[in-house]
């Protein structure tokens, strides 16, 4: 009788420590995924440095301030309310900002690259990942080596590795020296650029572009010579100007110059007319911060009026 028992509580204990692992590992497993969730809502970046996005509170890198907390619904939000902006020819150039067509044209690529030679006529260097759709064999080179600092060495390249470093995320390229000073030795350091062509890409002024939270946007003119804000897929990025690889039809106008002041101008109204010119309110903030709306998020102290 007595061994029956002693069977009952051992199997009613077994039972219990199962059941509270499996209640503790549910409620752990939770936790994550709230903590994931949050993390992916929500970033910390500087009022001064909006470039800045931290998955964690802290000082700005490059000012020291400290980081203040923004939500992405927040950014969504106020990213999805801009308006249309009327602005006079007298306006715009009052500003600073002038009407750009875009159009097609041929952009010239500077990949900068570094590396070792690997003799006098042959040298090895490293591209990054991020490049490497614009790498191939034919395409010229040009550069120094440390040993001859102020002779150029121009060639072409010749091969292209298919194996990326996992740490550095770079490539080996190998080049072919056609020109270059005499005395270049074996082993020493090589750093330049390669030159690529890309013919007849659609292009549009460095300056005519906003990066926003959400991505790349441009102010198109439309009838009546209103402003209206489109969102676009850029590619290669060279001195002055982006490709556009979808967004924007060559032909149409857009505006080149300081944009954010005509994006700040669209923003208010946006805020400040919901649905058919009602007044909308703007997003929640802590009770130490306010909705600034140039900057669309939360901003340290009380709005000034």
């Amino acid at each position: 009788m007595k061994r029956n028992w002693l069977i009952i509580i051992v199997v009613i204990a077994v039972v219990g420590l199962w059941a509270a692992k499996t209640f503790l590992n549910r409620n752990s497993s939770d936790k994550k995924v709230v903590s994931t969730e949050l993390k992916s809502s929500s970033y910390w970046t500087c009022p001064m440095h909006p470039q800045i996005h931290m998955d964690h509170a802290g000082e700005c890198p490059i000012c020291h301030m400290k980081l203040i907390q923004v939500k992405m619904q927040q950014v969504q939000a106020a990213e999805s309310r801009r308006s249309q902006v009327q602005a006079s020819a007298d306006q715009l150039d009052l500003i600073g900002v002038q009407k750009q067509q875009v159009e097609r044209m041929d952009l010239n690529l500077s990949i900068p690259v570094s590396g070792r030679l690997l003799s006098s006529s042959s040298v090895a260097f490293q591209v990054y990942e991020s490049d490497l759709h614009f790498v191939r064999a034919g395409l010229p080179f040009k550069g120094q080596s440390s040993f001859v600092p102020n002779g150029e060495i121009t060639g072409v390249i010749t091969s292209v590795d298919s194996i990326v470093d996992p740490t550095s995320r770079t490539i080996r390229v190998i080049g072919q020296i056609q020109k270059g000073p005499k005395g270049l030795i074996s082993e020493t350091t090589f750093s330049g650029v390669v030159s690529v062509i890309r013919k007849d890409s659609v292009a549009i002024p460095e300056s005519s572009v906003l990066h926003t939270g959400t991505g790349d946007l441009v102010y198109v003119f439309t009838d009546g010579n209103k402003l209206a804000a489109r969102k676009v897929m850029l590619g290669a990025k060279t001195e002055g100007f982006y490709e556009v690889v979808s967004g924007l039809e060559p032909g149409e106008n857009i505006s080149s110059g300081p944009n954010f002041l005509i994006d700040s101008e669209a923003k208010i109204r946006g805020t400040s007319e919901g649905a058919g010119g009602k007044k909308s309110s703007t997003p929640a903030c802590p009770d130490d911060q306010h909705w600034d709306i140039p900057m669309a998020m939360c901003m340290p102290g009380k709005a000034t009026k």
